[in-house]
């Protein structure tokens, strides 16, 4: 498969090693990235891109966010500005499942739960200045990863460390974007409707 092409946006395909990685060794680490941040300046819980650049781990690759599911639709808007010459990776809707939240879950077990999670989803949708792009479903290479839960982890999780994860879920990789100012939007549904996520990026590429 070749990657995606829209106008001056370019979007990696699932079978793209960006930098020498996989498309799910990123998702891997997206989600080791953004265990590790505290709770206080996670972005995650930030509604209008204050904290969206901490602790960002590659020089080649920013991170965005949706939040956490809820009941509520509420879309946060968050305005950002981002240095020219680097890709952007994100997920329209993903889920993760670890030792620590289900210690009695083989790896099977967390590989399975994932799968079942994802099977939930009935909304995955993004726009990029108004032209609609479609999510690529994305498992975490390799499927069981290491991830270390920070104390004070945005998750609410107490029993903290070091611990063995799988994720799957719907994602956009964007190749580096021209300077210019875009409008990035993504909303994502799962549990049958149940539990709604997304966000809506401002973004001035400098």
């Amino acid at each position: 498969m070749d990657s995606k092409d829209f106008g001056q946006v370019q979007l990696y395909s699932e079978s793209d090693k960006p930098y020498g990685k996989t498309y799910g060794a990123w998702t891997a680490m997206w989600w080791q990235w953004i265990y590790s941040v505290p709770m206080k300046i996670n972005p995650l819980l930030d509604l209008i891109g204050k904290h969206w650049k901490t602790n960002q781990p590659s020089s080649k690759v920013w991170f965005l966010v949706g939040i956490f599911g809820e009941i509520q639709n509420t879309i946060p808007l968050r305005k950002i500005e981002m240095e020219y010459g680097k890709s952007i990776l994100f997920p329209v809707l993903n889920c993760e499942a670890n030792k620590k939240e289900f210690p009695n879950m083989t790896q099977n077990d967390i590989v399975k739960h994932v799968v079942d999670d994802i099977n939930t989803v009935v909304k995955k949708d993004c726009t990029i200045n108004g032209n609609l792009a479609s999510p690529i479903l994305v498992a975490s290479d390799p499927k069981i990863f290491s991830l270390r839960i920070a104390e004070n982890n945005a998750f609410g999780l107490n029993n903290t460390g070091l611990t063995q994860a799988s994720a799957y879920g719907y994602w956009i990789f964007l190749k580096p974007l021209p300077r210019g100012k875009y409008d990035i939007r993504f909303e994502g549904s799962c549990e049958f409707g149940r539990l709604n996520s997304g966000a809506n990026y401002k973004i001035h590429i400098l």
